[in-house]
């Protein structure tokens, strides 16, 4: 499982380089439109500002959270980042979730261990 992490970060750095730099193109494309856009509304332009930081702001609120997930079931922490932040319609969250219930049933966990529902620690065993 290890040999995959690095692999799993150069996708994810490698895909997030990509897409910034698209977007950093696409601005540097329409900034000489720029000034027809503010001088029409500028309450659209807020909204839509307001709404990419919304978006971006949940990205990031859900990347943080398979991070943490993912690395507590000792799954790949960074492939499903990748996943999840790159599959469009909350796909790869969806994927994420099941195959995290499917891997919590084949992990084997024995009867007489007793574990953390919060953070997955082992509490004791039972002998």
């Amino acid at each position: 499982m290890t040999r995959h992490k690095p692999l799993g970060k150069l996708l994810f750095w490698v895909l997030t380089t990509g897409f910034l730099l698209t977007l950093a193109l696409m601005g540097y494309w329409m900034f000489p439109y720029m000034s027809d856009v503010f001088s029409e509304d500028r309450g659209w332009f807020l909204f839509m500002g307001l709404a990419v930081l919304l978006l971006i702001g949940l990205n990031g609120a859900i990347a943080v959270f398979i991070y943490r997930d993912a690395s507590r079931m000792g799954m790949n922490t960074w492939l499903w980042m990748t996943a999840v932040i790159y599959m469009p319609n909350l796909i790869g969250l969806l994927i994420y979730f099941v195959v995290r219930q499917q891997h919590k049933r084949d992990s084997g966990v024995s009867a007489k261990e007793e574990y953390c529902p919060h953070c997955g620690h082992l509490i004791r065993t039972g002998e």
